[in-house]
Parts: structure tokens; C-alpha cells; sequence
């Protein structure tokens, strides 16, 4: 046998920092957490990925009033709240405390709403379109509601999808989603992969206008699982979907890990995302959408933690 080859063989089969060969241990710190192998994983299930993250207590009783806002997976929280009885206190019906439908998936578009809510955006400069390309048009009212319903809020579930995202040049404005051709304007559209700082920066401003105008809100951020339907890029959309979920990933880690002393109190990360990557075969024949019992162990993870069930 070549030596090189068989020194590469030997390097790559040497144990590593849990079985030192010898000359003692290696030093560990204060926090140690070794990733699972496959028995011990599905032994734990959602337990293990949640390690470090679960509030101390249950933080959602039934008259606990929560709303959500981001990408679809949003929806499934709703549901399963109004389905069995929490969510009572809301003003308008349990079922309806999804703030405008799924229409905010990036952190750009989510931290808008916030700033719109707390006349931070200015109402004129937005232009939004619906799935169905239909224009809704902002106004004053439509502010008012949505800044009433954030001061009649004791948690929001956010569910950060994608970084792609289409802006107004003209007013810095992020669009919902891409725009229809009709209203297309090359001098004013323009199409952009958001940046970790830009991000990051999102998410930091939804943290500061909570801390200013709603600091009783809890606020439980999420990524959603749910991969790129397609990119505008010039790559494959597989490979722009994990740029996009790795780029909202990282920055709200950093985020959170700079208000670490708010994480468990005010501020909540649920691992939505690592639960269902963890798992064997979770999205249905479109490659995209969770399939039921996946998201159905998703709301269970949640609620068991995050709920009051007794």
C-alpha cells in the first residue's frame, strides 16, 4: 500500500476529542454539546435540538394573546392555538391572528411591518402585492389596525423564510414578493440577495422597536423550513435555498446571542427549522411543503415547551 495513502487512511480513522488515543483530554469550556450520533438522535428527537433553548416556563396560557407573522409555516400555529382552545382573548375570532396572511417571509418585509406600525415607514412609500398580483394599498387605516393589534399582543411568532428579496429603489422600501410585469419598472426595481449585515440589521430593528414601543411583547423567532419555490439568481434554486436560510439562520443567532440576557425572557428562538431538517425524508412530493405528521411533531415540540396545557 502507498504510505501517504495509508497515513491518510489511519488520520481519517483516528477518534476524535470524545475518545483521545492518549495525552489526557482536551479542554471542553465551560458548555459542552457533542452532536448526537444517529441512536442517541432519535432517542432524544426535538428534545436534544432544543437544548438551550426552551424558556423556563411556558409562556402562552389560554388567554395569552398571540398572533404570527411571516412565511406559510406561520399558519400551522394558529391553527393548532385556535383548534384547542387558546388564543380566547383575541378580539376578532382565535383563527384570525395571522397578520396578513403569508405574505412577509423575509426579515426585510417582517421588520417593515414593524416600522410601519410605529411610523418609522412612511406609509406612501409602500407598494404591496398580493399571491394573486393584485395591488393593496397602504393607508393610514390599515397602519392604525396593525399598530392596534401589536399593542393587543402578549406574543409574536415570526417566521423568517427567505433573503431574496425586491426593493424600490426610489424609496428603499422592500417589496412582498417579486413584482407582476405590468408594474415592472427597471429604473426603480431591483432585485437583491440580502447581505448577513443587512439582516442582521432587520432583525436588530424588530428587537429595538420592541424594546421602544411593545417591550411587554415576547417575541419567538423562527426560521420556516420551507425551501425556495425558485431564486432570481443565476444559480440553481436548491443552492440559493440554503444561501437564504443560512444567511436569516446566522444573523439572528448573532442577534440573539448580543441580547443573550433577553433569550428565555423576552426573546425566543424555536428551532422549527433544525427539527424538520433533522428528520428523514420531511417535505412531501413538491420538495417543498412539510408533510403533515412532520409538522404535526413540529406543533408538538412547540406547544409541549412553549404551552400552558394543564
Amino acid at each position: 500500500m502507498d504510505k501517504a495513502r495509508e497515513e491518510l487512511l489511519t488520520w481519517s480513522k483516528t477518534p476524535g476529542i470524545l475518545n483521545p488515543v492518549d495525552m489526557g483530554h482536551w479542554y471542553k469550556g465551560e458548555h459542552f454539546n457533542p452532536l448526537p450520533d444517529r441512536a442517541t438522535a432519535l432517542a432524544e428527537g426535538a428534545a436534544g435540538i432544543l437544548k438551550g433553548w426552551l424558556p423556563a416556563r411556558p409562556i402562552i396560557t389560554r388567554h395569552t394573546r398571540v398572533q404570527a407573522l411571516g412565511s406559510c409555516f406561520a399558519s400551522y400555529y394558529v391553527l393548532w392555538l385556535a383548534d384547542n382552545g387558546f388564543n380566547r382573548d383575541n378580539r376578532r375570532s382565535p383563527y384570525d391572528a395571522l397578520i396578513r396572511g403569508n405574505h412577509f417571509e423575509s426579515p426585510a418585509t417582517v421588520a417593515q411591518q414593524f416600522r410601519w406600525a410605529a411610523g418609522e415607514a412612511k406609509t406612501e412609500n409602500l407598494l404591496w402585492v398580493h399571491s394573486d398580483k393584485e395591488e393593496l394599498h397602504a393607508t393610514e387605516q390599515h397602519r392604525v389596525a396593525l399598530r392596534d393589534r401589536l399593542d393587543s399582543t402578549d406574543v409574536i411568532i415570526l417566521t423568517l423564510g427567505l433573503s431574496e428579496v425586491w426593493y424600490d429603489k426610489l424609496t428603499g422600501e422592500p417589496l412582498w414578493r417579486a413584482v407582476p410585469e405590468r408594474l415592472y419598472d427597471p429604473q426603480r426595481h431591483v432585485f437583491r440577495v440580502e447581505s448577513f449585515s443587512d439582516t442582521k440589521s432587520h432583525i436588530q430593528a424588530i428587537i429595538r422597536l420592541r424594546d421602544t414601543f411593545w417591550p411587554g411583547l415576547k417575541i419567538v423567532f423562527s426560521v420556516s423550513p420551507i425551501p425556495l419555490q425558485a431564486t432570481f439568481r443565476p444559480v440553481s434554486a436548491v443552492t440559493a435555498s440554503s444561501v437564504s436560510k443560512a444567511l436569516i439562520r446566522a444573523a439572528l443567532d448573532e442577534a440573539l446571542r448580543e441580547r443573550w440576557n433577553s433569550v428565555g425572557e423576552t426573546l425566543f428562538y424555536f428551532p422549527s427549522y433544525e427539527i424538520v431538517g433533522s428528520l428523514p425524508e420531511p417535505f412531501g412530493d413538491d420538495g417543498r411543503h412539510v408533510r403533515e405528521e412532520v409538522v404535526a411533531d413540529v406543533i408538538h415540540a412547540f406547544t409541549r415547551h412553549y404551552c400552558e396545557l394543564s
